[in-house]
């Protein structure tokens, strides 16, 4: 069994740290994507034609 004594802890600042070069780019991407998601499913009215 390993002793508990010689666990090490992580500190609380490297912890945020990662976080952020995980989450910038995850976000950045979904909002690329949301973006473009909506030219594509966004729907605008078809132009009319006046009646003679």
């Amino acid at each position: 069994m390993a002793d508990s004594t010689n666990i090490k802890k992580s500190s609380p600042l490297l912890i945020a740290a990662a976080w952020i070069v995980v989450i910038i780019p995850t976000a950045w991407g979904l909002d690329y994507t949301v973006k473009n998601a909506l030219k594509i499913f966004a729907t605008t009215p078809a132009p009319t034609v006046p009646a003679k």
